[in-house]
């Protein structure tokens, strides 16, 4: 059985946007394959694409096939991280020792694959190169050539996909105006009514209008609102940029972050929730910290926006909390676990349409306009992680935010100051 990245349902989507698998051979694909059989002297060099069940290459130099299994493909071990994957000798690598590729036709010896990444870090295949006897060594200069390469692989079919959207105008006019009314809606009902409410707060209490600052919970919650609104000023920022941005075609800003600290600062914006001022926010972190790699404030973003569900749809002393933890595939999991009323199979699928809202009989409407789900949804497979929601009525929610193992960073490895 081959190797499957934990994301792989959302790897494949990625890749059918790209609209290029069983297409005709293009010559910018064709140079850098030729220019890697020249440049390293090996007689095999490859563009693949891992599909669902096998892997199908755009660009061939020195093989006859178009595609083979997937179980068979060493392209489909080296999409499992973001480095390229050498194999000097592959009689010797008890992955591939056995493998037909190795012990028939073509014979492989050598292999080094460089994954072809996309902007939100999914792993479509790898641009390759085989040798038909073991190497002794592939140098750093080797690696950082292989892997520009790729990289400039990765630009093609950026471009091609980018060529083909702009040749298909009315295909695309439905989904740019649905996607321009979801995330322009997100400015007008999420974030512009809270922040000028925040801004106005902040400014106030930070006035001095009521006096001086002698009081330590007034100093507390004037800085806090301070900070709130230069967090949501920040979001603002940013889902304009991904309203005015394409699928796909948004940049992560990349942080290093301390769970430990992110938590901290997500409870203290949550903490003391007006709609469920009795309903606790606690933590369960690891003794250990975690240190991950993401979008800081999208992150944050996406974290309370889970929490104030938890709160808003939860009866008086619901209790949320912030768990952390890395599962045996070395996936980061951040999930916030709460004690409310809990959703049915329905419900979740619903909840994650945009618009569409759980309503409760007998209970307050809570408000809202259904798309905080949808939008944190969008943020995390952004990361190349995914959503998951588990639940059941009247036994609360687990909502979960997992991020794929690339993201995690050696423990003691250094932080970004907190926002």
């Amino acid at each position: 059985m081959f190797p499957v990245p934990f994301n792989d349902a959302q790897r494949l989507e990625a890749l059918g946007s790209y609209d290029v698998l069983d297409s005709a051979p293009g010559e910018a694909f064709d140079c850098l394959t030729r220019l890697a059989c020249r440049h390293f002297g090996v007689p095999i060099a490859l563009v693949s694409l891992v599909d669902q069940n096998r892997q199908w290459f755009k660009s061939k130099q020195g093989l006859d096939e178009s595609e083979t299994p997937r179980g068979v493909a060493f392209c489909a071990h080296a999409i499992l991280a973001d480095a390229p994957l050498i194999v000097l000798d592959t009689t010797q690598d008890a992955r591939f020792a056995s493998n037909p590729l190795v012990g028939d036709d073509p014979a492989i010896r050598f292999y080094a694959g460089a994954p072809l990444i996309t902007h939100q870090g999914f792993r479509l295949g790898t641009f390759c190169i085989i040798g038909l006897a073991p190497r002794q060594d592939f140098t750093a200069d080797d690696v950082a050539a292989l892997t520009d390469l790729a990289k400039a692989a990765m630009q093609i079919l950026e471009l091609r996909k980018c060529a083909m959207q702009h040749g298909n105008a009315d295909a695309e006019a439905g989904f740019a105006a649905n996607a321009r009314i979801d995330l322009l809606s997100t400015v007008a009902h999420e974030i512009r009514s809270p922040i000028t409410t925040l801004v106005d707060l902040a400014n106030t209490l930070n006035s001095g209008v009521f006096g001086p600052h002698g009081n330590k919970k007034h100093e507390e919650l004037s800085s806090l609102m301070a900070e709130a609104a230069r967090q949501v000023m920040d979001i603002t920022d940013r889902t304009l940029e991904l309203a005015a941005s394409r699928a796909g075609e948004v940049e992560i800003r990349e942080e290093r972050i301390s769970v430990q600290d992110l938590f901290e600062t997500v409870k203290r914006f949550t903490a003391n929730s007006k709609r469920q001022p009795d309903s606790p926010v606690s933590l369960a972190v690891p003794v250990q910290d975690i240190v991950f790699s993401a979008d800081r404030t999208l992150v944050m973003q996406m974290l309370t926006n889970l929490v104030t569900n938890a709160l808003k749809y939860g009866d008086s002393g619901t209790s949320v909390e912030l768990r952390a933890g890395i599962k045996e595939s070395g996936v980061l999991e951040l999930t916030v676990v709460d004690s409310g009323i809990g959703m049915s199979g329905d419900d979740i699928e619903r909840a994650l349409e945009p618009y569409t809202r759980i309503k409760n009989l007998g209970r307050e409407d809570p408000g809202g306009t259904g798309i905080g789900l949808p939008i944190v949804k969008r943020l995390v497979e952004l990361h190349g992680g995914k959503l998951l929601i588990e639940s059941a009525v009247g036994e609360g929610t687990r909502a979960s935010l997992q991020f794929p193992p690339y993201r995690v960073r050696p423990a003691g490895d250094s932080v970004e100051p907190a926002a």
